[in-house]
């Protein structure tokens, strides 16, 4: 059963949710001073020590315990509490999944959480004095994530960073000591498959390369010789996949499911002029797909991707499909996703978002949908005779050239 103490106008702490805290010889008066009045007020508190005022003992062996608590769901909140609570925070941030900060203010006490998820309070025990230090905690613990979007995009950014750690610093800087090591971001479509060839849309169906898109997917890798890729990120279908493999761009890559096509639902299969028989009006971009996915799902796609490469640097390669990297071309120029459909990407294509070197804070496409010779050329001109060839017809015999009377 639920429980709730009313502990002042405005403030109602869920007693349903159990509550850590942890505190070194620092903060061992203060933490004893707060369990008493959680417990009164019939908070469950799960003290992680130190168990008695023991003058050397160390912050992080009580806090680190705190945190993995708060990460693996076992206390909803925690209270961690060193002489200046400095100490206590450092060491609650090292725990992956933690949020961990010093507070001083009532203001920040709430706002934090709402805003920020705030999960681990830090206090200092010999700078905040009791009745403030409750005020912050009572505070801290009856307030709510908010959810709104743009402190999920904030968060989702910061939890990224906690699970893909950047390499190690290879890179020059000017005299500023400002690293010069800008972002590439090099965009692959993947090879041709039998839907891609003939103008059907794919979507999540996840169908397989074509002999030709296998041979699209070599010629690229051979493209991309000299580059040193810091990550490789790609969809999880199957066709992005092998054109990742092929393109030697393995074993390095990552799988990222933001990175898959657009989900067409009941549009599977179907060329756009089918579809725009039955609706003379459609427009993807527009109206999206029935039982697929809306033009707003993918835009959130689309921004929490570019959200999460925004923090990466270096040449990172993203594997991706034709609607979608348009789509992520338009939303790293700032463009509406309407836009998305003037940036058609051709198979086993190369293109690279960047910035403008002299303003980096202005994005730019560098190149786009370039494709190696096994598209534009040779290798087409191959295959088409092949089909040719296969269907019935012949190849006339090169006749020597006349001479000029």
């Amino acid at each position: 059963m639920t429980r709730s103490s009313s502990l002042e106008i405005g403030c109602v702490l869920d007693t349903s949710h159990v509550v850590g805290i942890a505190a070194d010889h620092g903060g061992y008066d203060l933490k004893e001073h707060l369990i008493k009045i959680l417990r009164g007020a019939g908070a469950v508190v799960v003290d992680f020590g130190d168990g008695q005022l023991e003058p050397g003992d160390d912050y992080p062996d009580f806090v680190v315990p705190l945190a993995r608590a708060v990460v693996s769901g076992q206390v909803k909140r925690g209270v961690a509490i060193c002489g200046s609570g400095v100490g206590a925070c450092i060491a609650a941030n090292k725990i992956p999944g933690v949020r961990a900060c010093l507070i001083h203010d009532p203001f920040s006490a709430h706002q934090g959480v709402e805003d920020d998820d705030l999960n681990v309070i830090c206090l200092g025990g010999l700078v905040v004095g009791h009745a403030l230090a409750w005020d912050l905690v009572r505070r801290f613990l009856g307030s709510q994530f908010s959810g709104k979007e743009r402190h999920r995009r904030r968060l989702e950014k910061i939890s990224y960073l906690e699970h893909h750690p950047s390499p190690k610093a290879n890179c020059t800087s000017d005299k500023t000591g400002v690293s010069n090591e800008s972002l590439k971001l090099h965009l692959f479509r993947h090879g041709e498959t039998t839907w891609s060839f003939a103008s059907q849309h794919t979507g999540h169906t996840d169908l397989p390369l074509t002999a030709r898109g296998e041979e699209e997917a070599r010629e690229l890798g051979k493209t991309l010789k000299g580059i040193s890729f810091s990550h490789v990120l790609t969809s999880p279908l199957l066709r992005a996949r092998k054109t990742c493999e092929l393109a030697n761009l393995e074993p390095a890559a990552e799988t990222d499911a933001d990175l898959a096509e657009w989900d067409y639902g009941d549009y599977a299969g179907q060329r756009s002029e089918e579809i725009l028989i039955d609706r003379p009006d459609w427009n993807l971009f527009r109206d999206g797909c029935p039982n697929g996915e809306s033009p707003e799902q993918v835009l959130d796609r689309a921004d929490r991707l570019i959200a999460r490469v925004r923090t990466l640097k270096g040449d990172v390669a993203l594997l991706s499909h034709g609607q979608f990297g348009g789509i992520l071309a338009a939303r790293w120029i700032g463009l509406p996703l309407a836009a998305a459909q003037h940036f058609p990407l051709g198979t086993a294509s190369h293109s690279i978002l960047g910035s403008d070197p002299h303003h980096p804070e202005v994005s730019v496409i560098e190149h786009w949908n370039r494709t190696s010779c096994v598209s534009n050329g040779i290798f087409v001109k191959r295959s088409t005779i092949e089909r040719w060839e296969n269907e019935g017809g012949g190849i006339p015999e090169e006749q020597p050239a006349m001479a000029k009377s």
